[in-house]
């Protein structure tokens, strides 16, 4: 008998068989066509998203394809939260019309379907941008009346009266005149070159702005404001100067020995290894603004970033089929002049803190995840200081201890070394230096923040580097760098006394040190399913400078030193 005539014998033979191959092949059936409709079924798909900067009540136009034509289960997430039913304006296959919440959080947008996500968008929270953003242009001058005080503090509140200032700060800013290079004579404090190269900004991460309204506005006298004016910029129009003088009884401070640099760094990304698609997103540092190293420009960014500074970070984003191995390349470039501070404090005439700026007082002076102030540091820190109350002193019997008993590793340390081993070896490279000056500082009450960055030597080789600051009522931030005090192995320029490099270096920081940090650059990730990389010793302090999608397994990066291309 044939086997096909066999096959039929035992079907007709036994009926648990022939019930038993009916099942199966429906089942085939079922499951081919389940398969055949898993593999067309539409990803959704974002082409864009208007605007992508948004604030909480905003309504947010997502345009693309396969969202599905009505919302059913479907959904929209940013930065890991999907939205409640109350956001929801529209539907439709190509258009979501959503309003953003009152709790939104900038990062990456999904729209997803039952079983499918949609590959990531960025959006960002208006609120968080540190960048000018579209506002009503001001159609009248701002005019100052009058100021609550003629004669003024570093760091004291100055209320300024007026009109036209604008009902909200936005981007706007209050200037006072700074005596860079010593340019400013008493008989041009109100020439043009003064209003435009001799001016420093109220600082918002010193918490200088504490009110501002149309007719007034309560700001704090920022680090380097020197006797001249003070005036209001809304970003369209400037204000008629007013007159201004500083007080110097605690001392003064000088910027001198101007340099302008050509700045630039890279980071590349590699060999990206992912089971569908990868979204990395890297967070590169932009050289900070301060009183010493004022107007830092952004000259160049390939390829364009998602966002040009946000917290301080040129946003770039790459996204990588499985098992892509192709390398993407991010280049960024500034022009900065930087100063040499030189301060002069009367230490006889320092006070304590109690008309310092409490949100200053309360960020400089608390332990965290970059400074250390344990029960060992808070001891060790009461040893040294005794009976001593007067800040700056203390701070200089600190900075004394550390320069006799511990000794400087020119060669980093491993990225992952705890800076508190300083404390039980006696031995440690700049970066602990800095952070163990900075928690000593820090636990002697004295408001600090460590610093990062990079240093120029004369050939025009750069390091990373790390130094510190702290703040003294009435006066202002005074810039320490114990590793370089200490004798840390550099190439000097010829405008620094090497043989007094121990009394330079307390009060003092030459033209060749370039700030990326002050203090800890505390980021969220864009979602919460993210892979984050942090680079602990590097030339920023930042809690993430790399965010990987779930799905990507691997991939290689690398981050160059920032190099200097020219100096004017």
């Amino acid at each position: 008998m044939e086997s096909s005539g066999k096959i039929i014998y035992l079907l007709r033979k036994h009926p648990l068989l022939r019930l038993f191959t009916l099942f199966l092949i429906i089942g085939f059936i079922l499951g081919t066509v389940y398969a055949v409709n898993y593999k067309i079924k539409p990803v959704p798909f974002i082409s864009s998203i208007e605007p992508s900067v948004g604030s909480p009540g905003d309504v947010i136009i997502i345009n693309g394809n396969n969202f599905g034509k009505v919302r059913g289960m479907n959904y929209v997430e940013i930065a890991g939260s999907k939205l409640t039913a109350s956001s929801y304006i529209s539907w439709s296959d190509d258009c979501i019309k959503i309003v953003l919440p009152a709790n939104v959080q900038g990062g990456l947008l999904y729209v997803g379907t039952k079983s499918l996500k949609s590959k990531p968008a960025l959006f960002a929270n208006e609120v968080d941008i540190p960048v000018p953003v579209q506002t009503v242009k001001q159609v009248t001058k701002p005019f100052i009346r009058y100021l609550s005080a003629d004669k003024v503090n570093v760091g004291e509140e100055l209320t300024i009266y007026g009109n036209n200032f604008g009902e909200a700060k936005n981007q706007s800013k209050v200037y006072f005149t700074a005596n860079y290079d010593g340019k400013v004579e008493e008989d041009d404090i109100k020439a043009l070159n003064t209003l435009t190269e001799n001016m420093v900004c109220a600082n918002e991460d010193d918490f200088d702005y504490t009110f501002w309204s149309d007719t007034e506005i309560k700001v704090r006298v920022p680090d380097g404001a020197y006797t001249g004016v003070v005036i209001v910029d809304t970003g369209t129009e400037k204000s008629v100067p007013k007159n201004i003088a500083v007080n110097t009884e605690r001392g003064r401070k000088d910027f001198i020995n101007k340099k302008i640099y050509l700045l630039e760094y890279s980071a590349d990304i590699a060999d990206v290894v992912t089971s569908s698609v990868s979204t990395i997103t890297l967070r590169c540092p932009v050289p900070f603004t301060t009183a010493y190293q004022p107007e830092v420009e952004i000259t160049e960014i390939v390829p364009s970033p998602i966002l040009q500074n946000y917290q301080n970070d040129i946003i770039h984003q790459v996204t990588r089929q499985k098992n892509n191995t192709s390398k993407s390349a991010f280049k960024q470039t500034f022009v900065l002049p930087v100063y040499e501070v030189r301060t002069y404090v009367k230490a006889e005439r320092i006070g304590n803190y109690a008309d310092t700026e409490p949100n200053l007082l309360m960020y400089a002076l608390r332990s965290d995840e970059l400074i250390p102030v344990n029960d060992a540091v808070k001891n060790l820190a009461a040893k040294i200081t005794g009976k001593e109350k007067n800040p700056y002193r203390k701070a200089k019997l600190i900075y004394d201890y550390m320069f006799e008993n511990f000794k400087l590793l020119n060669n980093l340390r491993k990225s992952d070394s705890d800076p508190l081993d300083l404390l039980k070896k006696n031995t440690g490279d700049a970066y602990d230096f800095s952070i163990i000056f900075t928690a000593l500082l820090r636990a002697a009450e004295i408001p600090a923040l460590a610093d990062a960055g990079i240093i120029v030597n004369q050939d025009l080789t750069t390091r990373v580097h790390w130094w510190s600051e702290f703040y003294i009522d009435k006066f202002g931030w005074v810039p320490v760098d114990i590793a370089l005090a200490c004798s840390l192995d550099e190439k000097p320029w010829p405008d620094i006394d090497t043989e007094n490099m121990r009394e330079y270096y307390f009060g003092n920081i030459d033209s060749h040190h370039i700030i990326f940090s002050r203090g800890l650059n505390s980021l969220k990730p864009f979602s919460a399913d993210s892979k984050i990389v942090q680079r602990p010793r590097s030339f920023a302090f930042q809690t993430i400078w790399e965010e990987a999608s779930d799905s990507t397994s691997k991939y290689s990066s690398f981050w160059s030193v920032p190099v200097i291309k020219g100096v004017y």
